[in-house]
C-alpha cells in the first residue's frame, strides 16, 4: 500500500499544468495530496501583471504550507517570437531564435536571454523551457522554424549557448530541447510521432552537436523529444522512452543534470504508449521529471501508476531516488523560500520592459535581413501610391506549439496582424490594404494592385500555404517593370528561391515589432544588417 509521503515524494518528479489565472481545485490537490515539484505555466495562466505575480507566489506559498521542502520550479516556454507565452502588454516582446540568428550576434542573443529570464524571475518563474538547440535542416518542418537559430549545427550550438548563459546569470534555469532533435522532421510531434532515419554518424554531424556542446558546459536541464531514431533503436520507440536514446547524455556526453520530457500528452505518446504507461516508461529509460500539461485524471493516474511499479519492482527505488536528487540539487541551486515568496511592484515591472523594449528594438533592427533587392528600390518615397497585400485569417491549421494550452496563437496560422499596416501608414499616411485568403481576389483589388506605384506584399510560410506564394508570383507577373516588395514574416524560404519576386525582405517572425524594423528599412529609417541564418540552396 502506498503511504501519502510516498506518493507526494514521486510527486516531485512531475512538472504539470492546469487551466485558470488563480489557484483552482485541480492545481491544489496536485501540490497538496500528489506533492508535484514542478509547474508548467502557458498563456492560458497569464492575466494582468499583477495576476501573474500573485499566481505564482501563491502556488509557492501552497506549496510550503503543504510541507514542501524546496520551492516549486516554474517553468514556461518563452522561447520568445513565434512562441511567447508572456507577451505585450504585460511584458515587451523580444525576438526569437531565427531572429537572434540572423544578427549574427552572441552577445545580442545573450542580452535577449538575460533580458527575458530578468523578466521571468520579476514574476516568480525560476525556469525557462528555452533554448531551443533544434537545427532547422528541413524547411518545411512544421513545428520547428523560425523556432531554431538557423541551419548550421555549429552556429545553433553557439547560439543556444550564448542564451542559456544569459538565463543562468539571472537565475533563471536554462532547459535546451528538443533532444536529440527536431529539426528535421516532417510531422510535428503534437500530432503524430515523427521518425527520422539518421545513423549516428549523421545524428553526430548534424542534430547532436548543440546538445553535446550544452551537456560539456553544464547545461541544468535538457529537454526530450518525441521522435523515433529507429537507426539507434531498432523500433519505432519515441526518444522520450528510449534508453539507448538517453544513454547517448548519460554514458556519452557524462551529462549529469536532469533530463525531462516534452509534454506526455502531445500524441507522439498518447497515440503511441499512452500518457500514463508513458510516464511510468519515462523513467525506466532514465527520465528525471515528466510533464504532463493538460488533465488532471491523467497527471493523477500517471504519478499513481509511478507509485505501484515502485511496490511492483517494476521500476527501483534507486532510480527514483537518483531523479530525486537530480531535482533536488538543482533546487538548492536555483531557490529559496525567501525569493520564491517575495512579490514585485508594477514600478519594477515598467523599469524591466523599458529596458527590454530598447533591447529589442535594437535586436530586431540587426535582424531585418535584406534576402535581394534592385538597385535603386530603397527608400520608398512616402509620396508613392502604396498598396499593402496582406494575408488575413480564414480557416487556418493551427501548429501544436503555441496551440498546446492556447488554440487561439497557433504557431502555423497563415496570416499576420492588421495592425502591420498601421505600421506602413505611419510613414505613407495613404496607403490602401488588401487582406487575403485563398480565395481569389475581386477584380476591383486587381485594379488597385496594378494601378499603385508600390505593392508591399507580406507572406507567412508560403511554401505551406501555397495561395500566398502564387499570389505574390502572379502580382510579380502582373506588375512587371513596377515595384513589388516582399516581406517574409516568418519562415525566410518564401521566394528564397522564385527570382521573379525581386525584392524580399526577411524579418523571422510575425510579430509587429520584427515587421516594423522590415518597415524602418523600406523607408530609409534604418539600414539592413541581417544576415540569412538558412542556406538558400536547401528549398
Amino acid at each position: 500500500m502506498v503511504t501519502a509521503e510516498q506518493r507526494k515524494k514521486v510527486g516531485q518528479l512531475f512538472a504539470v499544468g492546469f487551466h485558470d489565472t488563480t489557484i483552482n481545485d485541480d492545481i491544489k490537490s496536485l501540490i497538496q495530496d500528489y506533492g508535484v515539484g514542478a509547474i508548467v505555466l502557458f498563456k492560458r495562466n497569464v492575466g494582468s501583471a499583477a495576476e501573474l505575480r500573485t499566481l505564482c507566489r501563491d502556488l509557492q506559498q501552497l506549496a510550503k504550507d503543504a510541507g514542501h521542502e524546496q520551492p516549486l520550479f516554474i517553468g514556461i516556454d518563452q522561447e520568445n517570437g513565434l512562441v511567447t507565452r508572456i507577451s505585450p502588454p504585460v511584458a515587451s516582446q523580444q525576438p526569437g531564435p531565427m531572429a537572434l540568428g540572423a544578427t549574427g550576434s552572441l552577445d545580442i542573443a545573450s542580452q535577449v536571454a538575460g533580458a527575458t529570464a530578468e523578466m521571468l524571475e520579476h514574476f516568480g518563474i525560476n525556469m525557462n523551457y528555452a533554448p531551443v538547440g533544434d537545427i532547422n535542416s528541413e524547411p518545411l518542418n512544421p513545428v520547428i522554424g523560425v523556432r531554431s537559430p538557423g541551419d548550421n549545427p555549429e552556429k545553433v550550438a553557439e547560439f543556444a549557448s550564448a542564451c542559456a548563459k544569459g538565463m543562468r546569470e539571472n537565475k533563471v534555469v536554462p532547459c535546451i530541447k528538443h533532444f536529440p532533435g527536431h529539426g528535421d522532421t516532417a510531422v510535428d510531434s503534437h500530432y503524430g510521432l515523427p521518425s527520422i532515419d539518421k545513423s549516428r554518424t549523421q545524428l553526430d554531424a548534424v542534430e547532436l552537436v548543440p546538445f553535446k556542446r550544452a551537456a560539456q558546459e553544464g547545461i541544468e536541464m535538457i529537454m526530450t523529444a518525441h521522435i523515433a531514431m529507429p537507426q539507434l533503436t531498432g523500433s519505432e520507440m519515441p526518444s522520450t522512452l528510449s534508453p539507448q536514446v538517453l544513454n547517448i547524455l548519460r554514458d556519452e556526453f557524462k551529462f549529469d543534470g536532469v533530463i525531462m520530457t516534452d509534454c506526455l500528452e502531445m500524441d507522439g505518446i498518447r497515440a503511441t504508449y499512452g500518457t500514463v504507461e508513458g510516464a511510468l516508461m519515462a523513467f525506466q529509460a532514465g527520465v528525471d521529471n515528466v510533464m504532463i500539461c493538460h488533465t488532471y485524471d491523467v497527471q493523477t493516474k500517471a504519478v499513481d501508476r509511478v507509485c505501484a511499479a515502485i511496490e511492483k519492482d517494476e521500476i527501483s527505488q534507486k532510480r527514483i531516488d537518483e531523479s530525486l536528487s537530480r531535482l533536488s540539487k538543482l533546487k538548492a541551486k536555483f531557490t529559496t523560500w525567501d525569493r520564491a515568496l517575495q512579490i514585485s511592484t508594477d514600478a519594477a515591472l515598467d523599469d524591466i520592459n523599458a529596458r527590454g523594449a530598447k533591447l529589442a528594438r535594437k535586436a530586431y533592427a540587426d535582424a531585418a535581413t535584406i534576402v535581394r533587392i534592385d538597385d535603386a528600390v530603397l527608400p520608398l518615397p512616402t509620396s508613392a501610391s502604396t498598396v499593402f497585400v496582406s494575408p488575413g485569417p480564414d480557416f487556418p491549421v493551427g501548429g501544436g506549439a503555441v496551440n498546446s494550452g492556447d488554440a487561439a496563437h497557433p504557431t502555423r496560422v497563415e496570416w499576420v496582424s492588421s495592425s502591420f499596416g498601421d505600421e506602413i501608414r505611419k510613414h505613407c499616411a495613404g496607403a490602401e490594404e488588401i487582406r487575403y485568403t485563398a480565395q481569389p481576389l475581386t477584380d476591383e483589388q486587381w485594379a488597385k494592385i496594378e494601378a499603385a506605384d508600390v505593392v508591399m506584399l507580406a507572406t507567412r510560410n508560403a511554401r505551406e500555404a501555397p495561395y500566398q506564394q502564387k499570389l505574390g508570383l502572379e502580382i510579380a507577373q502582373r506588375r512587371s517593370g513596377k515595384t513589388l516588395i516582399s516581406v517574409a514574416t516568418c519562415a525566410p524560404y518564401d521566394f528564397l528561391e522564385e527570382a521573379a519576386v525581386k525584392n524580399v525582405i526577411a524579418v523571422y517572425e510575425p510579430t509587429l515589432e520584427a515587421f516594423r524594423s522590415a518597415v524602418d528599412i523600406i523607408y530609409g529609417i534604418d539600414t539592413p544588417r541581417g544576415k540569412l541564418p538558412v542556406s538558400e540552396k536547401k528549398v
